[in-house]
């Protein structure tokens, strides 16, 4: 999904100058070199060489870190500059299982407001993730699927942190995983069934395990292409 060679990264993101602000190439632009590992955790972000490899002044690639800085993905340092932030497991369970609570009251509340009209619009779009094989338009829908549950379940300031907590590194790292796209779809079929039942108990479950599962793929992941160390993988376990 990411291309680690800079060359190959700057030539893809430089196209994209029509479609997007110059702080969004960048942040973009950062946000896979984290995701794919090219950018690795402690690494310092050089902000010459991104704005050098993108063809771009340094302001907006100053500007794409303190948005990423507040999503987790860098850490600032002052006089020291911008660093790639580096998680832990703990950090990875805590942040699934804070998602997994709220988004589980979301679905319980939704399953006793449901409509008609409502479950069929979910029905249609979870056939079609299920179906198509673009892989950018299942995640597209999958994000729909569950973007229509939240609003029926929740208030105006949930919601808000809600999304806040969709952006934050941790989801990322599932999405860029092999195991996502088969993982959505065994869990937007057990949330639908239970939405579909008015089943507000089932739903918060399916939602709660739906989000651990998660935790745990990211982790597996990450451990697999060597995120962490032997010893700090030792210490996550022991």
């Amino acid at each position: 999904m990411f291309t680690p060679d800079g060359d190959t990264r700057s030539a893809r993101f430089g196209g994209r100058r029509n479609h997007q602000s110059l702080k969004e190439m960048a942040s973009d632009y950062i946000r896979d070199g984290v995701i794919s590992g090219s950018l690795a955790p402690g690494t310092k972000v050089d902000q010459d060489q991104i704005a050098d490899e993108l063809g771009i002044s340094r302001l907006p690639v100053r500007e794409a870190l303190i948005e990423l800085t507040s999503r987790g993905f860098v850490e600032s340092i002052p006089r020291r500059g911008a660093f790639v932030a580096k998680l832990t497991v703990q950090d990875i369970e805590d942040h699934f299982e804070m998602t997994s609570l709220l988004f589980g009251l979301t679905a319980q509340r939704a399953a006793k407001l449901i409509t008609r009209e409502q479950l069929r619009h979910l029905q249609q779009l979870h056939t079609e993730a299920t179906t198509t094989q673009d892989l950018s338009n299942r995640l597209s829908l999958t994000f729909e699927f569950y973007r229509i549950i939240n609003h029926m379940g929740t208030s105006e300031r949930l919601l808000r942190t809600l999304q806040f907590l969709a952006l934050a590194l941790p989801n990322d790292f599932y999405f860029n995983t092999s195991r996502w796209p088969a993982t959505e779809t065994v869990y937007r079929e057990r949330v639908l069934t239970a939405l579909e039942n008015h089943d507000a108990e089932a739903a918060a479950k399916a939602t709660e395990e739906h989000l651990r599962t998660c935790a745990r793929i990211t982790i597996e992941e990450l451990r697999a292409r060597g995120y962490w160390t032997d010893a700090e993988a030792a210490a996550a376990v022991g």
